[in-house]
């Protein structure tokens, strides 16, 4: 038999596999160019953050993420340079069979000792597990990519859980700055959240950047 489902949670479903699909399709139907171009604007917003401005990026452990071209994500790589450039420690997550199962690498610390980072298990480029693993709760600023995000900094993702599993770690030790990054269009009047769903502090789109009301952020 089936387990019970409550028809709110139901709903919650429906409604999160609703908007997955919509923005999926959406995504992938941008042309390369277009692509291109809008990841531009999005980066130039995101590197104009104070919290990644010049001279105060140094020192700070900054993650991101290996942009999926057939998923039509925003290609961050460029910005992720430009931390570097600027001091920055960036961390890039790999997905792991144990506890915790989203781990954080320095692929830069190991060039000459560890592979580079190649395709993991969802065909995301990850960081190899020899290079230096960073501890989540060590990181101050995290780059989520998602489906669809709202003003309040909802964030509806992929329906894995990985990256609300790390940012609710990050939260319990008090600490880190969470950045949504999407397209203009991927910012929602409503995107639907449930208990678990780890809200962002901040969006940025390659249009706007809404900073989001400070609040009791995600799961215990």
């Amino acid at each position: 038999m089936a387990p019970h489902t409550n028809p709110s949670q139901q709903q919650l479903v429906d409604d999160k596999q609703a908007l997955r699909r919509a923005m999926k399709q959406r995504r992938e139907e941008l042309p390369v160019a277009e692509r291109a171009r809008l990841s531009a604007a999005a980066a130039a917003r995101l590197l104009d953050l104070p919290e990644l401005a010049p001279g105060r990026a140094g020192g700070k452990t900054v993650s991101g993420y290996a942009a999926l071209a057939a998923r039509g994500e925003l290609d961050v790589a460029p910005a992720l340079a430009e931390c570097r450039a600027r001091g920055a420690r960036v961390v890039l997550p790999r997905v792991s069979d144990g506890v915790p199962r989203l781990r954080f690498h320095d692929p830069d610390a190991a060039l000459a000792v560890a592979p580079a980072p190649a395709p993991g298990r969802f065909g995301v480029v990850e960081p190899d597990a020899s290079a230096p693993e960073v501890a989540v709760e060590a990181i101050d600023i995290v780059i989520l990519p998602g489906l669809a995000f709202d003003r309040a900094g909802n964030r509806l993702g992929y329906g894995g859980g990985y990256y609300d599993e790390a940012a609710s770690r990050l939260r319990a030790a008090g600490r880190g700055f969470l950045v949504g990054l999407g397209y203009d269009f991927q910012l929602v009047d409503r995107c639907p959240a449930g208990e678990g769903d780890v809200a962002v502090d901040c969006v940025v789109t390659d249009g706007q950047v809404v900073r989001c009301a400070p609040r009791d952020r995600g799961a215990a």
